[in-house]
């Protein structure tokens, strides 16, 4: 069994937990003893708790996880942090995601230049228009969109770039047989035609609530910039505007209706400094002032 292999069988056996496989990958950066060593050499080698370690080792000699990998593998995309085409954007930021699923044209990820685009999952009458002004004339500049497909703000994103005729990725927070929400379940089937749906959880993990912040900074991170379109002061839109600025990422936000709760957030952001944008010509120049900064989008 291949390194790429090891991680992802990795991947399913420990359900993604990130903080653990780092762990180890930083001991035994190829997995090369991970399926030889015994549940007490698992214990000395990774430096875990023994009764972790003699859980992680009959779970590794269990052969259904092995099968369910080998489906994985022919029904979806699979990309792994060993692989030469993982997408740069990514490998730099904080916290990369180890192992992603993906359905659609891989080759998304390598188009640029790719924006972020957040928001509200109760967003205005007003966000369509929105999002058609400033999206619209950057979809035809071959911009790719990158969005959550939660409902609301990450849905109208997605389908403003189908309409377009555009490219898009959706980033999920459950596997990719358990779509979330259900209602978007014909927009997956369309993004899964014609551009690309990533996931970092194994295919049958059901979404948790803890998904969708950890999904977030994958959201920001595919982007060399992020666009709050609508938001609450107190929202999950704040987290990926946490993530962008961790990642060192430029932060912008669409002034609206000052009687609206769901443009505060975005008055807010604006007042603590992000970029307000009036016209998509500010994120067009903004790209081609900064391209050259942003090294790992070229």
């Amino acid at each position: 069994m291949d390194k790429r292999k090891r991680l992802l069988l990795l991947h399913r056996v420990l359900r993604g937990r990130r903080k653990v496989m780092q762990h180890m990958l930083r001991i035994d950066p190829q997995l090369d003893n991970l399926l030889h060593a015994s549940s007490l050499e698992l214990t000395t080698l990774y430096q875990l708790p023994h009764s972790f370690a003699a859980t992680l080792f009959q779970e590794l000699q269990n052969e259904g996880h092995a099968i369910a990998l080998e489906q994985d593998m022919q029904d979806y995309h699979t990309l792994t942090y060993f692989d030469e085409v993982y997408p740069p954007a990514l490998r730099y930021i904080p916290d990369p995601p180890l192992v992603m699923y993906a359905v659609g044209k891989m080759e998304l990820l390598s188009l640029q230049p790719a924006i972020s685009v957040v928001g509200t999952r109760q967003p205005t009458k007003a966000a369509g228009e929105k999002i058609a002004y400033v999206l619209n004339p950057l979809l035809a500049a071959g911009w790719t969109i990158v969005s959550g497909m939660a409902k609301g703000i990450d849905s109208l994103a997605h389908h403003a770039a189908l309409q377009a005729q555009g490219s898009t990725i959706a980033v999920l927070g459950s596997g990719l047989r358990h779509i979330y929400p259900h209602s978007n379940q014909r927009l997956y089937e369309s993004l899964t035609a014609t551009q690309l749906v990533l996931s970092e959880y194994c295919p049958d993990q059901q979404p948790l609530k803890h998904h969708f912040p950890e999904r977030n900074r994958i959201v920001s991170g595919l982007g060399f910039c992020t666009l709050v379109v609508e938001a609450k002061r107190q929202s999950g839109t704040m987290h990926t505007v946490m993530h962008a600025l961790e990642q060192g990422k430029d932060v912008f936000a669409i002034p609206g209706d000052p009687f609206k709760d769901q443009t505060e957030g975005c008055h807010q952001l604006i007042a603590d400094g992000a970029g307000i944008i009036f016209e998509p010509g500010q994120l067009l120049d903004e790209w081609e002032h900064n391209k050259s900064k942003n090294i790992h989008f070229i």
